[in-house]
C-alpha cells in the first residue's frame, strides 16, 4: 500500500504498525503466495476472516496472498488488475472520464463541493 494513501485514507482498523506486521507475515509464510504458491511477485497480507466480519489482525488471521490471488478474493480490487493489463485503454478511459467531469462542473457552476464529490467519486480511476 502506498504510504500517502494511509495519510489520506486512514483505516482506524489497521493498526499503525501495519507494515512492519505485513513483512512479519511474509517472512513466516516465506515470501510465497499460500493460495497460488507464487514467488517473486507482489505479496499482500490478507485477513481470512475481514476485519468487517470480526477479524482482527493477528498473525492467526493473516495469510500472504499474491496480488493476483487477492484480487480474486476481493472483487473491488479488479481495476488495479485491468489497469496493468490493459494500459492505454485505461489512460483514455480516466481522460474521458476527467473530461466528462470538468465538462459538467463548467456547466453546472463551478463550486467546492462540487469538486470534492468528483475527486471522491473519480478517485478510484487514479
Amino acid at each position: 500500500m502506498f504510504p500517502y494513501r494511509r495519510f489520506l485514507f486512514p483505516r482506524e482498523d489497521y493498526p499503525e504498525n501495519w507494515d512492519e506486521l505485513r513483512k512479519v507475515v511474509y517472512r513466516r509464510d516465506e515470501w510465497q503466495c499460500k493460495k497460488c504458491g507464487a514467488r517473486n511477485i507482489q505479496l499482500h497480507a490478507h485477513h481470512q476472516t475481514p476485519l468487517s466480519m470480526g477479524g482482527s489482525n493477528d498473525m492467526s488471521n493473516l495469510i500472504t496472498l499474491c496480488k493476483n490471488c487477492h484480487i480474486d478474493d476481493h472483487p473491488h480490487m479488479w481495476w488495479g488488475r485491468w489497469k496493468e493489463n490493459n494500459p492505454q485503454t485505461a489512460l483514455a478511459l480516466r481522460i474521458i472520464a476527467l473530461a466528462i467531469a470538468i465538462s459538467l462542473l463548467i456547466i453546472s457552476g463551478f463550486s467546492w463541493w462540487k469538486v470534492i464529490v468528483l475527486i471522491i467519486v473519480l478517485r478510484p480511476l487514479f
